[in-house]
């Protein structure tokens, strides 16, 4: 058997490996620093998003019963006689009944107003002692 004659632009085997080898480039100079910021960003993102999530708008029990809620406030019915929302900090969120007498917060506002435990309205429902 004869062995096929072959043209001469076509290159033996080996040689079609090394010329097709892929040229590594360089990195763009600016490429480490973007990558030193991202990494920073995602873990500042991590810290503000973790302590959010754990954030409580109960700050403090005091020794005379009341307890101390801080946090932005969000109404649930308010009209002309009396005002009722939550104030939340983070993902949590207590209910707070206002006196009568008190202007409504407005939504958005963070605010901290002392009040006591109040079961017959609920788990984490409260009785504010005075207007925010």
């Amino acid at each position: 058997m004869e062995t096929p004659q072959t043209a001469p632009e076509q290159a033996p085997r080996d040689e079609a490996i090394r010329t097709d080898a892929p040229v590594r480039k360089q990195r763009p100079v600016w490429s480490v620093p973007v990558l030193v910021v991202s990494i920073i960003a995602i873990l500042a993102l991590f810290v503000v998003g973790f302590t959010g999530l754990f954030a409580n708008p109960v700050k403090s029990v005091n020794g005379d019963g009341t307890t101390t809620l801080s946090g932005t406030f969000e109404p649930y019915v308010c009209n002309s006689t009396s005002c009722d929302g939550y104030v939340s900090a983070g993902a949590r969120s207590v209910f707070v009944v206002f006196p009568q007498h008190c202007a409504p917060p407005q939504r958005g506002a963070n605010i901290t107003v002392d009040g006591r435990l109040a079961p017959d309205l609920g788990s984490a429902s409260y009785r504010a002692a005075a207007c925010a």
